[in-house]
């Protein structure tokens, strides 16, 4: 049986093969076809107590069919094996990658059928294109999830930015364009969420995420990150949790697509609130202070008709 490799293990020796750099980040090529990096787990199976420990992690307590005799696996799951799969790719390149924060961008799915305990999964995660910026490198991967039997249930893209900016530098750090607070949309309070200063700490036991700028002050501090900050899953999870219990009747798989875009780093612990709004871009939604106009994260998603 092939299963996905450790995430932390893959974590430490991506960080073994790191080198320090200052200035230009060396190149990788994944242009050519034959160099595109990926990795590949066939066989992996869904735990039903794990899907219940992951859904009361992420904020899915009001979806019951999270906790059923068997499950329905939460849409955003499956990043807790195309995490490890990534870790080990990156670990994997020819060109040793910089020291530095992995922070997460950006993240679109699209979900065709559900994953369901019992069934053999077959998942590929696929480095699309790495570009160099000021900040870093911005690294895009491909995931894609099949049943045994070959049918597609999910496919996703998103990017990460491995930075290489150190802590002493005078620009805070950032994720992205900021969104502007005051847009002219009419949103609507959905839930407001208090988390944690140990929210990543949990989330990292049921995803095995351990990145240290989710964990601690003092293991987030040296990459320039004043208090840990939420994995980007967990805020895509919650996110998609509070729309399954609040717009989509409780059924995971009414969920079909969700695309979101982290803005700014969400510290812990903080209090947030997911806002909701329609417009001529459909269903939007927004994770922001309660406090003020930083926005954490915003995006789209649509259901089943």
């Amino acid at each position: 049986m092939s299963r996905p490799p450790s995430p932390l293990r893959s974590m430490l020796r991506l960080a073994a093969r790191g080198v320090r750099v200052s200035g230009a980040a060396p190149a990788l090529d994944v242009t050519s076809p034959r160099r595109k990096a990926a990795r590949e787990c066939a066989e992996i199976y869904v735990d039903p107590a794990h899907v219940r420990d992951y859904a009361r992690a992420t904020g899915g307590d009001a979806v019951t069919a999270f906790f059923d005799a068997r499950p329905a696996t939460p849409p955003f799951y499956c990043a807790t094996w195309e995490t490890a799969l990534a870790m080990e790719m990156l670990a994997g390149l020819e060109t040793p990658l910089p020291l530095g924060a992995m922070v997460h961008v950006s993240t679109e799915m699209v979900w065709a059928r559900p994953l369901t305990p019992g069934d053999a999964i077959r998942c590929r995660v696929e480095l699309d294109r790495v570009e160099r910026t000021p900040r870093g490198l911005k690294m895009t991967m491909l995931s894609r999830n099949w049943m045994g039997a070959g049918q597609l249930c999910s496919q996703g893209t998103s990017v990460f930015m491995l930075r290489t900016r150190t802590p002493h530098d005078a620009e805070p750090p950032r994720l992205d364009r900021p969104a502007p607070a005051a847009d002219g949309i009419a949103w609507s309070e959905l839930a407001r969420w208090p988390l944690s200063a140990g929210a990543g700490r949990r989330y990292a036991r049921v995803s095995g995420d351990y990145n240290p700028i989710h964990l601690w002050p003092w293991t987030a501090r040296p990459f320039g990150f004043r208090a840990p900050i939420l994995h980007g899953y967990a805020t895509a999870a919650r996110t998609a949790h509070t729309l399954i219990a609040q717009r989509l009747r409780g059924d995971p798989g009414a969920l079909r697509r969700m695309r979101i875009v982290f803005r700014a780093p969400l510290p812990l612990p903080s209090t947030a609130v997911l806002l909701t709004a329609e417009d001529a871009a459909g269903h939007r939604f927004r994770v922001a202070s309660p406090h003020g106009p930083t926005v954490y994260a915003e995006g789209t998603y649509g259901g089943a008709a």
